[in-house]
């Protein structure tokens, strides 16, 4: 399956997803386990959306995308579930490890539509105005 898309366009941990759901982030990355770390690692991936996250006795976790396409593009795999492997403490992801990780919600009024970049008048962004508390009436 070639959705047109590439992991350069994969959501990243702590870049807003354009798409809402459940994420997986990872973050504090690197490259081997017993790297030397002076900082906090690299950011890496924001797995998702997902239908759900499970871990069996803190040594691996399943995964489910809500959409191939989007499997495809994290993983290169044409499965939505996906099982990550931890080696100690650290949670591997394509040939990269993990200090810690994240499960969290982004809702349909958090995302963004990409700016207009050919339109005269730039278009409205209904989740936004949707978004917008009523207001009550006393």
């Amino acid at each position: 399956m070639n959705t047109g898309t590439t992991k350069d366009q994969a959501p990243v941990y702590g870049i807003r997803p354009q798409k809402p759901g459940m994420y997986l982030g990872l973050f504090h990355g690197r490259d081997t386990p017993h790297e030397a770390m002076n900082g906090w690692g690299f950011d890496g991936p924001a797995l998702g959306p997902l239908k759900h996250v499970h871990t069996t006795y803190a040594c691996r976790m399943n995964v489910e995308f809500t959409s191939l396409s989007d499997a495809y593009m994290l993983t290169g795999s044409n499965d939505t579930f996906l099982e990550l492997q931890l080696d100690g403490d650290l949670l591997c992801f394509d040939g990269k490890l993990y200090g810690d990780w994240t499960v969290y919600m982004v809702k349909p009024e958090e995302c963004f539509r990409l700016p207009d970049s050919f339109r005269q008048k730039t278009r409205s962004n209904d989740l936004r105005r949707q978004a917008r508390p009523i207001p009550k009436k006393d």
